[in-house]
């Protein structure tokens, strides 16, 4: 059997996909993604899957940032905020749903609130780094002194910003690592 054609367990494909093996499991019993089960676990055709991710997957589109914050006017207010300076703003309200989203469309940027119930973002840069190792994090906090602050800054590339966010803020980490917007859209000059 060539490299390319190794059959792959749950752990190995979701490792492969970057993506949280429930997610690959989860696909798997739907039907919706090239598996065969052998005995109680699901294996899988690199070759093939390869192949199903490509055609599956969304290109992300320049600009695209993830808000994760359990508090929705918190992550609603950002996101007008990101939407008003010319970027794409997608909101999630905890880790495992942020997770779900990354495996659908990687975004160019998240935005993480780092004190969250369930999975902190510690926690959720623990999941996302194996599979994105480079994408850009900025930690969005209250608490920059805490020890979760600096547990998560462990998972380098990440930057922070403190809570309440500005305009003025956002948009210079929105440029520093972004770049100009890649759509045109209302500015702070234009207010």
């Amino acid at each position: 059997m060539a490299s390319d054609d190794a059959v792959l367990n749950a752990r190995q494909a979701a490792a492969f996909l970057g993506v949280h093996v429930e997610t690959v499991r989860r696909l798997a019993r739907r039907g919706k993604i090239p598996s065969f089960k052998v005995g109680t676990d699901w294996r899988f055709s690199k070759e093939t899957l390869h192949r199903w991710f490509e055609e599956q997957r969304p290109r992300t589109r320049p600009g695209a940032v993830l808000v994760v914050d359990d508090d929705f006017p918190v992550l609603h207010s950002i996101s007008r905020m990101i939407e008003r300076l010319g970027y794409r703003a997608q909101g999630a309200t905890n880790g495992g749903e942020a997770l779900e989203l990354v495996s659908r469309s990687v975004p160019n940027l998240i935005l993480l609130d780092i004190a969250m119930p369930g999975m902190n973002g510690a926690e959720f840069l623990d999941e996302l780094r194996p599979a994105h190792p480079d994408l850009p994090v900025v930690i969005v906090t209250g608490y920059p002194d805490s020890d979760l602050v600096h547990r998560a800054a462990q998972h380098a590339p990440v930057m922070l910003l403190t809570k309440p966010v500005d305009l003025a803020q956002l948009k210079r980490t929105l440029r520093t690592v972004l770049g100009n917007p890649p759509r045109a859209g209302r500015t702070e000059e234009e207010e």
